[in-house]
């Protein structure tokens, strides 16, 4: 058996009774750093062993994991915070499990995602969770120029030391869009600030401390009716040079135009 089981993201209050249980009744818990989750582990009293399942040795230990609950074994998996797999090391163990046909149950807990989005006031009717950006520079550019012209709710995570050069991208693509930070979410000093790009841009190092893990949620793109007036192929080009892929541009402009991709995709390589 396998218990994908969420943690607190940062007040240890949020532990469920339930998940105390399942960690305590467990053979072993399946963890990202083994010094983290002791800490949890010490908080709430719990002796069962960990063992370590990451990035790194995932590939190596999936098999054997398998083949221990294959013969009784019960295993929990929990992540540093939150909820595990989601953005973290764990889908690949759940898809064996299945073509396995063996036993797993998920034990809820917060995701930050899920709560900055809830307290951002942002429409959350349809959105996109695009985790984590893309260290390289160029992918980044892309990326953000993707969210930036996405037609629904953006949310993703952004480290410290990284949340300014972000802004500014935001800024320099669409200084008015509303846009959500949200900080050491659950923890003392939790903050959710909401206010145009340029706004948020300037209250940053001052009443937006630089501390903690943020959470960045965008309001969708909206394309205004004159800008539409000029050519398709004028309109692909000014997403290009904002930073979007050619062909990433061209299926965007057809979607907001009504029109064919090719008949877009012609008429920008003409």
């Amino acid at each position: 058996m396998l218990y994908i089981t969420g943690t607190p993201i940062g007040n240890l209050e949020d532990m469920s009774y339930r998940a105390v249980r399942i960690l305590q009744e467990a053979d072993s818990i399946l963890c990202e750093d083994t010094r983290v989750t002791r800490k949890l582990m010490t908080h709430f009293e719990i002796d069962t062993p960990l063992k370590s399942y990451h990035d790194f040795n995932k590939e190596e230990v999936t098999e054997s994991l398998i083949e221990d609950m294959k013969h009784g074994k019960t295993y929990a998996l929990v992540t540093d915070a939150g909820m595990p797999v989601i953005s973290d090391p764990g889908f690949e163990l759940v898809s064996r499990m299945q073509d396995e046909g063996l036993p797993y149950s998920v034990i809820p807990a917060a995701s930050a995602f899920t709560m900055a989005l809830v307290a951002s006031g942002i429409a959350s009717y349809e959105f996109t969770y695009f985790g984590f950006l893309p260290k390289s520079s160029s992918k980044r550019s892309e990326k953000l120029s993707e969210i930036m012209h996405h037609q629904f709710t953006s949310v993703l995570y952004e480290s410290p030391h990284r949340i300014k050069n972000l802004l500014t991208e935001i800024n320099k693509i669409d200084s008015g869009r509303i846009v959500s930070i949200s900080r050491e979410i659950t923890k003392k000093f939790e903050q959710h600030v909401r206010g145009a790009a340029a706004e948020l841009l300037s209250k940053l190092d001052d009443e937006i401390p630089l501390k903690g893990e943020f959470v960045v949620v965008i309001d969708k793109y909206e394309e205004s009716e004159t800008e539409f007036t000029g050519q398709p192929k004028d309109h692909v080009t000014s997403l290009v040079e904002e930073g979007m892929r050619p062909k990433d541009a061209i299926k965007l402009v057809a979607e907001l135009r009504g029109l064919k991709k090719q008949e877009v995709y012609d008429e920008f390589h003409k």
